[in-house]
């Protein structure tokens, strides 16, 4: 992933988002037996694999028309839920305090080099010891979907028709363990620590704004009980919350590195081939949109859209709502497990059809998650992929409307642009999808670039 931006008056004017890496998930499930692509498309990331393994399962049961038990889906939501856990506690110590605290040596980037460090020393010293704690309680978040999945990352546990893997008194036991543990450190520690952070760096509270349209597909959205809801689908737009309508999806290719139709609006079809040589393009990341919208989406958008966030839309509230959505979802999951019953898993033998199509939309640890199966003899003849980092990181469409992070970037005011902070802080709070996060600076042209290298 590439930032570059344009600066003037030490003010950002301008602002790209670009996307380096390509995958080809979709080329390859082509060809391939449909319940292939539940594992294949895991594979898409370490951190939020159990995301596509849910959504392709969702999919895939679309298609052929089978529905999970009320139990099965339980499971399967407390194992999606401790994904959840162990993304944000992961992203918050791990990758955006450095930005904020002078952290131990021992990460491989140290943020000594930062000139905008605010904290007392006691408090910069009490939140690199929960720096270091979080490693642990991250761990055992993956424990706990390890419990019910078979292992992390890449769960075998989700599956069409419900889960693999049913539970027991020793199972439920170790995982209401591990939620109390958990819940412990995000109540007395990950909620003191983003309120310090907030406290010392108000300004934040003004930066990375962008237009303010939020989306979800909604997540933990099938139960009548409060305490275990969520969110529901929904779209926040020109400030008016409306229903949401899986139709009013399209992806834009004008700087994307494809040929096709610019504006693309059957997700089931309109197979797009790379392009390296297309002139205006800048990314590998397509722009999709929502009745020709940018959307941003992920833990701000579904806190607010859910009415359990009343703030506004900055950097820093980003980052509020993704420790807060920690402590909602930990809550879920210990709801959850009283409610799940020690059943026989729903798993049998499933008939494909000779042709048949299925969509799967769900809100994930980083927002919304949509794929799109085709299947003609048996086998996957399109599939089609829409990411959260794929709405957040997107480049600019062919009517002009920057992507989420671009137009978050615009106006930023800093204080020197030799050491642009507020560039890759503005950018890490939509938590995007990137295994690595080497940055390099550059002044080329009399403007700046953050390069995220994946």
């Amino acid at each position: 992933m590439e930032i570059e931006v344009k600066v003037e008056n030490n003010k950002v004017v301008d602002a790209k988002s670009s996307g380096l890496l390509f995958r080809g998930f979709e080329k390859m499930l082509l060809g391939r037996a449909p319940f292939d692509a539940i594992y294949f498309t895991e594979r898409i990331c370490g951190i939020c694999s159990t995301a596509h393994s849910v959504v392709s399962t969702l999919a895939l049961e679309d298609a052929i028309g089978v529905q999970p038990s009320e139990n099965d889906k339980i499971l399967r939501d407390i194992i999606h839920g401790w994904e959840f856990i162990q993304n944000h506690v992961r992203h918050f110590y791990l990758y955006t305090l450095p930005d904020f605290v002078l952290t131990p040596d021992i990460q491989p980037v140290s943020s000594a080099g930062l000139y905008d460090l605010r904290l007392p020393e006691a408090l910069n010293k009490k939140i690199s010891e929960d720096y270091l704690e979080a490693v642990k309680f991250s761990r055992l978040s993956h424990q706990g979907l390890a419990v019910l999945g078979g292992k992390a990352p890449h769960n075998h546990g989700v599956f069409v028709g419900g889960v693999t893997e049913g539970l027991d008194a020793s199972k439920l036991v170790h995982l209401k363990y591990l939620v109390s543990e958990i819940k412990a450190f995000i109540n007395n520690r990950m909620l003191e620590d983003v309120n310090i952070i907030a406290e010392y760096y108000k300004d934040y509270f003004k930066m990375g704004i962008g237009y303010g349209n939020l989306m979800s597909y909604g997540v933990f959205d099938t139960y009548k009980e409060k305490e275990i809801s969520y969110v529901n689908p929904a779209v926040l737009i020109n400030g008016q919350i409306r229903s949401f309508e899986q139709i009013k999806i399209t992806e834009n290719i004008y700087n994307s590195w494809y040929k096709g139709e610019t504006v693309q609006d059957n997700l089931f079809g309109g197979f797009t081939e790379d392009d390296m040589n297309k002139a205006q393009a800048y990314s590998f990341v397509k722009a999709p949109r929502y009745q020709g919208h940018p959307m941003e989406v992920g833990p701000l958008a579904r806190m607010i859209l859910s009415g359990n966030y009343e703030n506004k839309i900055s950097m820093m509230d980003r980052t509020i709502a993704r420790v807060l959505e920690a402590k909602k979802v930990i809550e879920i999951i210990e709801g959850l497990l009283e409610r799940v019953s020690f059943e026989p898993v729903g798993q049998r033998q499933y008939d494909i059809s000779d042709s048949s199509r299925g969509s799967g939309l769900k809100d994930t640890t980083r927002g919304s998650l949509g794929h799109w199966v085709s299947i003609e003899n048996k086998v996957i003849n399109h599939y089609n992929i829409i990411t959260p980092s794929a709405w957040n990181c997107s480049p600019t469409d062919s009517k002009g409307a920057r992507g989420v992070i671009e137009q978050a970037l615009i106006g930023t005011e800093l204080q020197n642009p030799e050491q642009p902070v507020e560039i890759g802080r503005i950018v890490r709070s939509f938590d995007p999808c990137i295994s690595c996060a080497t940055h390099v600076v550059s002044d080329r042209f009399k403007s700046v670039e953050i390069i995220i290298c994946p």
